[in-house]
């Protein structure tokens, strides 16, 4: 989330802190917008990257063997190919969205090792992250599951306060990141185009919209990004574009989609209400302002695949530890956000 729900917990920020942050942010978006003036002819080109060849730099499936006794682990109740931790249907692809949470004081590395399992347990082919900070970055980047997927983020430009990286299991084309116009806090949409092993590319996205920090709603932020984002987005046949939306109805409106894209929970599960930020159901969030909002979104433009499924995950406190909040216990959950895990098919 990286609002008000998440920060105004922390303690205050000196002002040679908040300088420095000021200054970060500064150089990133400079960094940032000076790719900005290609990413947008480039976002035309990616659709034609169908007809390229992979990066050279994919990993070698002879490593793709995981040290895991059948019969336990994640995969305890069902058959995982072998050992390896492959694509759990050759016409189906997962992509996981998850807003891992930058509190690096409440049990981060248990909170990882977590969300660790959960990959290793839904096998997802993509994977979005947001708030990835170096210390999170580095976790991850041990993790046995790692070694699997290739990362938008090299370990050189894992620097910054904390940021969204893309993983894939499925071959990348190409990596690209375009920075938003007018951003105060560096964000940026990180797309990759993928060998989804069709005659159709199939382009991601992943994004960290403007956060809320009151007074600060930063609601018209968010909309401009959004419609920026999917401007861009709309030129290509097959998208699916998602992550922490920071997005509030009451605030913000209806999302901007346009044309044929869809809200993908919207489209599969309408009666129910997809709340990834709930400080009800997530008792790590005990003792925050009352909040129970869907921030977390995929929006999708396919032509050549179809949704199939998606879901929460990480909906259960982690067994043993628990962390001080206003002179409280609280349980620990993986995040303060709930994950999302959608399926869609080539079929």
């Amino acid at each position: 989330m990286g609002n008000a729900e998440s920060s105004s917990q922390l303690p205050k920020e000196s002002n040679k802190e908040k300088e420095q942050e000021t200054h970060e942010s500064s150089a990133t978006r400079t960094a940032l917008k000076l790719g900005a003036a290609v990413a947008g002819s480039a976002i035309l080109a990616l659709g034609a990257l169908s007809l390229t060849s992979s990066s050279s730099n994919h990993k070698d499936d002879s490593r793709q063997k995981l040290s895991v006794p059948e019969g336990s682990g994640p995969w305890k109740n069902e058959s995982y190919r072998g050992g390896y931790f492959g694509r759990s249907a050759p016409n189906l692809i997962k992509i996981m969205s998850y807003n891992v949470w930058f509190r690096e004081d409440v049990e981060v590395v248990k909170r990882m090792e977590t969300i660790g399992k959960l990959i290793l347990q839904h096998r997802p082919d993509v994977i979005f992250f947001q708030e990835v900070t170096p210390l999170i970055y580095s976790i991850f980047e041990d993790s046995r599951w790692w070694s699997f997927y290739e990362c938008s983020v090299p370990p050189e430009r894992a620097n910054r306060r904390y940021f969204c990286m893309l993983l894939s299991k499925l071959p990348v084309k190409k990596f690209l990141n375009y920075p938003f116009e007018g951003s105060n806090m560096g964000r940026e949409v990180c797309m990759a185009v993928l060998d989804a092993g069709t005659e159709s590319s199939l382009v991601v996205a992943n994004t960290h919209l403007e956060s809320p920090n009151p007074p600060e709603m930063n609601s018209s932020k968010r909309v401009a990004h959004a419609k920026e984002a999917l401007s861009q987005l709309n030129r290509l046949p097959n998208v699916v574009f998602g992550g922490d939306m920071n997005w509030d109805e009451v605030n913000d409106g209806p999302f901007p989609l346009l044309g044929s894209w869809v809200d993908a929970w919207a489209e599969l599960r309408e009666e129910e209400n997809g709340w990834t930020y709930d400080t009800k159901a997530n008792q790590s969030l005990r003792g925050y302002r009352p909040l129970q909002k869907r921030l977390d979104r995929f929006v999708c433009k396919l032509r050549d695949f179809d949704l199939v499924d998606m879901e929460l995950i990480g909906r259960e406190p982690i067994p043993g530890i628990s962390y001080c909040h206003r002179n409280k216990e609280n349980p620990v959950y993986p995040s303060d956000h709930f994950g999302l895990l959608l399926t869609i098919s080539s079929d």
